[in-house]
């Protein structure tokens, strides 16, 4: 339900691309959304053919989405995020470049959460404490679904064959 942004997500994404004279494929997954957001993306794709869309066929939620969009990837590299803004498209060029430095997995940061409350922040605060003492695997800080995957990475988190997967916990 991001009808209202796909247009901005598209253009600024695509001028990254654009800008970079790289091969790229934009994989959208529609997760049963009831908005007009599948009517936006068939219209964009008509123009632009490196859009893919996937519509499951019913609300499957962030993790299986993720997956299927991984399942559907051909690149050398993946990167993943939202589609609502809260993660600029302009940082792709600098996911990139690390990825040339050699690094499998890519994570941004964020250093703002804007238009979250404290309560939020501090639920979110207190899910991460939760997860690091029950889990061996540490997952930093403010990191969330904007992150770039190597092929390798993302053929090793398909592997595990999860049904509800934690793909943040996945993609360390």
């Amino acid at each position: 339900n991001e009808a209202e942004v796909l247009d901005e997500l598209l253009d600024r994404t695509e001028a990254v691309f654009d800008k970079g004279k790289v091969a790229y494929e934009l994989i959208f997954v529609n997760d049963a959304s009831a908005d007009t957001s599948l009517q936006v993306l068939t219209a964009r794709q008509e123009v632009n053919p490196a859009i893919k869309i996937i519509n499951m066929s019913r609300r499957f939620g962030v993790g299986p989405c993720v997956l299927a969009g991984f399942k559907h990837s051909s690149g050398d590299a993946v990167i993943y995020m939202d589609s609502d803004l809260q993660d600029p498209p302009e940082l792709i060029p600098s996911l990139i470049d690390k990825w040339r430095e050699g690094n499998d997995i890519v994570h941004t940061t964020r250093v703002n959460r804007l238009g979250e409350s404290r309560f939020k922040m501090w639920i979110t605060k207190g899910a991460y404490r939760v997860i690091d003492l029950l889990s061996e695997v540490k997952i930093p800080r403010n990191t969330g679904d904007f992150k770039l995957l190597s092929r390798r990475a993302v053929d090793t988190v398909l592997e595990i064959k999860e049904s509800d997967p934690f793909v943040r916990g996945l993609s360390l």
